[in-house]
């Protein structure tokens, strides 16, 4: 081999190994943006009072977050603020998590039940229930907490019975209570924070959503095992759709073209098609499914399974459970913060 065959073949394998490294650092510079795409979940354990962290791009537990003894059914999770709000039930006692730090940062006595919570679309405000599955004033409030000041920033005595879980419009100029007792729905004016209407909506209805153009509203009526759909323009109820056996959690997949529900009862969780109402597919849970979330931006849903102490995870177009996640003891709401 002469002197120059000998340098080009040097030349040529330090060529080689420059690319081989350039794509090696590619491919790692690829995983870890990765990891910082994506969102965290945020799981209220009631029973023993944790928040199981969650990494929704692996579907896999990162940590626990110990609160109290026990917590409320509602979450919620700001993104602006990166807070994670959830409540002591009995207690009366509003808990306020950083995220980065999974740490308490703050505790507000508000000295009513808290049952659900829920954050309006534009992030200051915070609505908290007080209902259960019982009668009486001391159920059937509904408090509003300024997250900027930290301070109550009014209270709503319904006129209905047992108020469970809130939700709202696109731009949180209207929101709307579930009550379980009274089996009505409240719509609330969040400008006045007054009631405006009330409609009926069946036995026991747990919680509801709006599609995305608030036109209309998909409530689960627990006691009657179906899906009742309102027009919220008249306040008339336009359809009643069979779902499974104690009906109980809600969502509407982001681009509006399906709405699910979760099936305690049964152990089930239904999907309808949000425009034609007929039934897609009905898809078994271990457990006793009992909330059903969209993870953001993705085609994933996480259901809460009281008894199996975990979250399925649903594949949105399949429609099947891809994997099982572990988490504490009675999961219920679930909230998103992107990483």
């Amino acid at each position: 081999m002469t002197a120059n065959q000998r340098k080009r073949k040097n030349l040529l394998l330090i060529l080689v190994l420059l690319l081989v490294t350039s794509g090696f650092f590619i491919l790692r510079q690829e995983d870890s943006d990765s990891s910082l795409e994506g969102y965290f979940a945020y799981v209220a354990n009631t029973e023993d009072g944790t928040i199981t962290v969650i990494d929704t791009v692996l579907d896999e537990p990162l940590k626990v977050i110990e609160v109290d003894e026990s917590v409320s059914d509602g979450l919620a999770a700001s993104s602006s603020q990166r807070r994670i709000y959830v409540g002591n039930e009995n207690e009366g006692v509003l808990s306020i998590i950083d995220v980065d730090s999974g740490q308490e940062v703050d505790e507000i006595n508000l000295e009513r039940r808290i049952h659900g919570i829920d954050l309006a679309p534009e992030g200051r405000y915070l609505y908290l229930t007080s209902g259960a599955l019982e009668e009486g004033e001391e159920y059937n409030y509904i408090m509003v907490y300024d997250t900027h000041t930290n301070t109550l920033a009014g209270e709503i005595l319904s006129g209905s019975k047992s108020p469970s879980h809130i939700s709202f419009n696109s731009d949180g100029s209207l929101a709307f209570a579930t009550n379980v007792m009274s089996g009505d729905l409240s719509v609330i004016d969040t400008a006045s924070q007054e009631i405006i209407r009330t409609i009926p909506v069946g036995k026991v209805p747990n919680e509801g959503k709006t599609d995305p153009a608030g036109e209309r509203f998909f409530v689960a009526s627990l006691m009657d095992n179906e899906l009742r759909v309102i027009d919220l323009a008249s306040g008339d109820e336009i359809v009643r759709l069979p779902a499974g056996e104690g009906t109980h959690g809600v969502a509407v997949a982001e681009d509006g073209g399906s709405v699910w529900t979760a099936n305690r009862f049964s152990g089930d969780v239904t999907v309808f098609d949000a425009q034609n109402y007929e039934l897609i597919a009905t898809i078994e849970i271990q457990g006793v499914p009992n909330h059903v979330f969209q993870v953001p931006d993705t085609d994933k849903m996480y259901v809460s399974s009281l008894e199996s102490n975990e979250i399925a995870v649903i594949d949105m177009n399949s429609f099947e459970v891809i994997k099982r996640i572990p988490v504490g003891s009675k999961p219920h709401e679930i909230g998103f913060v992107p990483k």
